[in-house]
């Protein structure tokens, strides 16, 4: 077997010292175009493969010293977030602090009015950024005038219909699995779905459509059908009960529980109420964080790939980067059920011997 390409033969034949050869191949600044892709085709023409062990000694090494600024990427939203707005607060805190920690400033931009998608395109050049993660679009849809080529790009959630770029996203349909599961722990036989159709269209109806899986295919009860509106207003959802009698309501709206509440019934008394959207701001209800802070840090790590492999323009394979959510148990539902007693975890191993034997 023929030894392997070291870095200091590459250097050597390149004429470059070591250390260009490292910041090449690793994508560093500092290194023009040209050298980068002339590193680039000689180490695959050789072969080179970095040594694994020395690579993960000198990530041990760097990780105990504070990261060096690289440069500074953009956050695009499309309104003006106030401090209300816990989901973009989470968004951004997110991608910041893992942004910080790779070596990245983070700017943000509103594209409105007074800031279009050509005038943005003309200020990241003078002030040269190169990549920008996507927030969330009031309403989804395409982005067709956005300076695809000359950019990196990430996308937080679905609502970005066209292009197609990387993504960080929520698992709705997941999410949703656990909170039918959890209902069903707890004996509910009958949960109602009340979503407006701009939720459910941003999620690309990925929600509802594993509710209605779960309605068909895994519950005997007869089904309460959803409430999909444009507009969910107290008096649509009080009509929406008392017809069809759902023991549970499972709503990203938080408002709607207050709606319940106003209507007569007591939550969790009468009747349940479970988010899959939960916020710190109404943290004694049931349901799912979606982990926001987290979608920004993947977010932030989609971006910052691709400039490290100085990757622009948009990608041949988009990737797609699911979170999962955690439950938070909340106030709004009726309690779980206690674990069944059981052999404890040491003494599993020895009974499932026995039972081999």
């Amino acid at each position: 077997m023929p030894a392997p390409v070291t870095l200091q033969q590459l250097a050597d034949k390149l004429g470059l010292s070591r250390a260009a050869v490292s910041f090449a191949l690793r994508n560093q600044p500092g290194v023009s175009d040209e050298v980068r892709n002339r590193v680039r085709a000689l180490a695959d023409q050789l072969g080179y493969r970095p040594n694994a062990l020395v690579a993960a000694h000198m990530a041990h090494i760097r990780a105990g010293r504070p990261p060096r600024y690289r440069a500074t990427i953009g956050f695009v939203l499309f309104w003006r977030p106030d401090k209300s707005d816990t989901l973009h607060q989470l968004y951004s805190a997110g991608l910041k602090d893992r942004a910080r920690e790779l070596g990245y400033r983070v700017e943000e931009f509103v594209l409105d009015r007074e800031l279009n998608a050509v005038r943005l395109a003309r200020i990241l050049r003078s002030r040269g950024i190169t990549g920008v993660v996507i927030g969330p679009l009031v309403s989804p849809g395409p982005l067709p005038d956005f300076a695809w080529d000359s950019l990196a790009t990430a996308a937080i959630g679905y609502s970005v219909r066209e292009p197609e770029v990387h993504r960080a996203c929520f698992d709705h349909f997941g999410g949703m699995g656990t909170v039918l599961g959890q209902l069903t722990r707890r004996g509910y036989r009958r949960p109602g779905l009340v979503l407006p159709t701009d939720d459910d269209e941003r999620i690309m109806h990925v929600s509802i459509a594993r509710f209605l899986a779960w309605q068909h295919l895994e519950s005997a009860a007869r089904p309460v059908p959803p409430l999909l509106a444009p507009e969910i207003r107290p008096e649509l959802l009080a009509a929406w009960v008392k017809k069809h009698k759902p023991d549970v309501v499972i709503s990203p709206r938080h408002a709607v529980r207050g709606w319940l509440e106003s209507a007569g019934l007591s939550v969790p008394g009468e009747i349940g109420f479970v988010t899959p959207c939960w916020l710190p701001s109404h943290a004694d209800c049931s349901g799912i964080d979606q982990n926001p802070h987290l979608l920004g840090s993947a977010a932030a790590e989609l971006l910052v790939t691709q400039l490290q492999r100085n990757e622009h323009g948009l990608p041949a394979e988009p990737q797609l980067t699911l979170l999962q959510g955690r439950w938070v148990e909340g106030k709004t539902l009726r309690p779980a059920p206690a674990p069944k007693a059981g052999p404890s975890p040491a003494a599993a191993p020895a009974d499932y011997g026995r039972m081999r034997a």
